[in-house]
């Protein structure tokens, strides 16, 4: 899945709970042009840990 996220020509964004741990392949993401976002205060699931900030990223605001 990660291969394909970094092919792709659109924006693309990958959201990182802050109390998730570090990204392995962090790095190679962004140098694909991955915008990596790390949201504050959320576990494995951003959506329902940080809503607002999920849906911020989403919207291109974060």
């Amino acid at each position: 899945m990660r291969t394909i996220l970094e092919t792709l020509s659109v924006d693309r964004a990958y959201l990182q709970g802050e109390c998730s741990g570090g990204l392995d392949g962090r790095k190679d993401l962004e140098a694909a042009g991955v915008r990596v976002v790390t949201v504050p205060g959320a576990g494995h699931n951003v959506m329902f840990d940080n809503p607002d900030a999920f849906v911020a990223v989403i919207a291109g605001q974060g």
